[in-house]
């Protein structure tokens, strides 16, 4: 499942970054990331070519962009009396001023359209050519200017790629063995501490105010814990299991172990295929703006994790390594529903706010092993079972604009599932319980925190 979801997801980004043209500055396409550059005057080669004179930001104002009329026309027109004249301005003077009024913050609206009129009619930025926006009208009775069809992309594709540093809580601690010097072996000595990852995404939001967003992210890890010996096993119960080939139990074997290992591994994927719908833009104090989107989609978490408790003999009668290995298995998948929101800081600082919830079915497998270095397997069993989860996820970040088309992130990152199966959880009070080593035990929680950093690029 891991590697199909991964293979689909690199041929959907390679098919849809083929797009190009889209900026991450165009006032109003949603997921676009505008306005602040182009209010602060970064990057503003095609509204300065439309004769737009973009000011310094400072707060949302009418006059930080002016249309400025040509002189007059391109083509001379003949004067005719009540339909133009040539000594008087081309564009009312009382609607001159825009206000280029559009979200400091993603997302917003699709096109780039300017909510103040020039000449009686609304304008719109074309991103490919803006200064054929305005030409002269063929129509030499009127010999007024038309307004260019608005030839801006109806839709922007922004993909991203960003790392993850996070920490994982683990189960109570459980002792596996002791040496003579007094010295223990825990479950929780395996910890990684952090754990590093990778993710990807891609968006497309339309001038609507509508679009989706896929994310794929992917942690794996693993690390290992040692006990000096002779060392001694502290599970209860391993007498009741024979090894064959030696004639003795696992427990007399773990006994005269030289020294003790604890290995854990952990994988954790993470797809999600959300639907948006922009939200709306409101005002904060000192007239920064920020704006919301709603989202609602599937998602799928896959949580695996295994403990590997071995021990290592010198006795000619024992075989050289001796483990008990516990593998669980956690698949969830259901729907999820969330907000995300952004807040101007600065001109090109962002503050981004997002929460989800939802809840899964989570099927689960675990697996419980005793075996040698020669393949001898002493104990085997496993089980399965369905179980409802719920998952919560926050994250507060900054958002820095570098160029028209990107910016980097960074923020901080907070996970919460319910009803997971836990490696540790798994291990029997005593071994020679059967039913112990039959069910699963599900009842356990997984808390994911930590950083996350990456940019985000506009096609």
């Amino acid at each position: 499942m891991r590697y199909f979801l991964q293979i689909c997801f690199t041929l959907a980004l390679l098919t849809f970054t083929s797009q190009t043209n889209a900026q991450l500055n165009e006032d109003g396409v949603i997921g676009s990331y505008q306005s602040i550059l182009s209010r602060a005057g970064y990057g503003n080669e095609e509204l300065e070519a439309a004769g737009i004179q973009p000011k310094l930001a400072r707060k949302q104002s009418s006059e930080d962009f002016i249309i400025e009329a040509p002189e007059k026309p391109s083509k001379l027109v003949e004067d005719r009396t009540g339909k133009y004249d040539d000594k008087g301005p081309l564009f009312d003077v009382q609607d001159s001023i825009v206000d280029y009024g559009g979200s400091y913050s993603s997302p917003t609206w699709g096109n780039t359209v300017l909510p103040n009129r020039v000449g009686s009619s609304p304008i719109q930025l074309s991103s490919l050519a803006p200064q054929s926006d305005f030409v002269t009208s063929t129509d030499y009775d009127t010999g007024s200017f038309e307004r260019a069809r608005n030839r801006q992309r109806c839709a922007t594709l922004v993909g991203g790629v960003f790392g993850l540093n996070l920490r994982r809580n683990y189960e109570d601690d459980l002792c596996f063995g002791y040496n003579l010097n007094g010295d223990t072996i825990d479950s929780t000595d395996a910890d990684f501490r952090s754990m590093n990852g990778l993710g990807a995404s891609l968006a497309r939001r339309n001038e609507c105010g509508k679009g989706w967003e896929s994310i794929f992210w992917y942690l794996d890890d693993e690390v290992t814990a040692s006990l000096d010996g002779p060392t001694f096993t502290h599970l209860t119960g391993l007498d009741s299991i024979s090894h064959a080939p030696s004639g003795e139990t696992i427990e007399d074997i773990y006994n005269a172990g030289c020294c003790s290992e604890i290995y854990r591994d952990t994988e954790i994927l993470n797809f999600e295929f959300n639907l948006l719908r922009n939200g709306g833009v409101y005002e904060l104090r000192g007239c920064r703006e920020a704006s919301f989107e709603f989202y609602g989609g599937f998602r799928l978490f896959s949580f695996d994790e295994s403990i590997r408790y071995g021990s290592h003999s010198s006795d000619a009668n024992h075989p050289y390594w001796t483990e008990y290995e516990i593998d669980s298995n956690n698949l969830l998948t259901g729907f999820q529903i969330g907000c995300r929101n952004e807040i101007s800081v600065t001109n090109r600082l962002r503050l981004i706010l997002s929460g989800s919830s939802g809840g899964y079915n989570n099927f689960i497998e675990t697996q419980q092993m005793i075996s040698d270095d020669n393949g001898y397997v002493a104990m085997n069993h496993s089980s399965s079972d369905n179980q409802i989860s719920l998952l919560g996820q926050f994250d507060a970040g900054l958002s820095m604009q570098i160029t028209r088309r990107l910016r980097a992130q960074v923020g901080y990152r907070l996970m919460g599932i319910s009803g997971v199966s836990l490696a540790g959880d798994q291990v029997p009070y005593n071994f020679g319980h059967a039913y112990d080593l039959e069910n699963s035990d599900v009842n356990g929680s997984l808390l994911l925190h930590g950083m996350y950093y990456g940019g985000e690029l506009s096609f």
